[in-house]
């Protein structure tokens, strides 16, 4: 489906962010639009598409902070903010990478993925870039291995 007509017939949802009217579908509604712009970030990664990246992530963000009292929690939520905290070291956003790293929960912190990315940035800002280099075979997600190749890039 084209990613233009998605995001028209999205905005027939009434509770979507930032409206948040509350109607009878709003679950169920919050939950498609999450899992489409979490599919959207997955497909720009395969695609190699950074700019596609961050739009979709700023479009997902408010499923998981603003809409997460509304929501089961996503099984690729973690992945995702971890793969974002990723995106941002190859790109050198190093102030951002920490922001981010503040509006996590501690439970997030404890997470697999999260502690890839902050594991990462420690070795990278030590300079231990062998770490670096031998991390990506111990990435927590498939969609982890575009990053990593970026970063080991950089640290060539």
């Amino acid at each position: 489906m084209d990613p233009k007509l998605t995001e028209v017939l999205l905005t027939g949802f009434r509770n979507l962010p930032p409206l948040f009217e509350d109607t009878p579908n709003a679950v169920h509604e919050l939950t498609i639009a999450r899992d489409i712009y979490e599919h959207a970030i997955v497909l720009s990664v395969k695609l190699e598409d950074q700019d596609a990246f961050e739009r979709d992530f700023f479009q997902l963000k408010p499923y998981y902070t603003d809409a997460c009292n509304r929501l089961p929690p996503s099984p690729q939520e973690y992945p995702i903010l971890g793969l974002n905290l990723l995106r941002l070291l190859v790109q050198n956003r190093i102030a951002e990478f920490h922001t981010e790293l503040e509006l996590l929960s501690s439970t997030a912190l404890e997470n697999p993925c999260i502690k890839h990315a902050v594991e990462l940035e420690q070795s990278f800002m030590e300079g231990a870039y062998n770490r670096v280099l031998s991390a990506r075979q111990t990435v927590p997600h498939d969609t982890y291995v575009y990053f990593m190749d970026l970063l080991a890039k950089t640290v060539r």
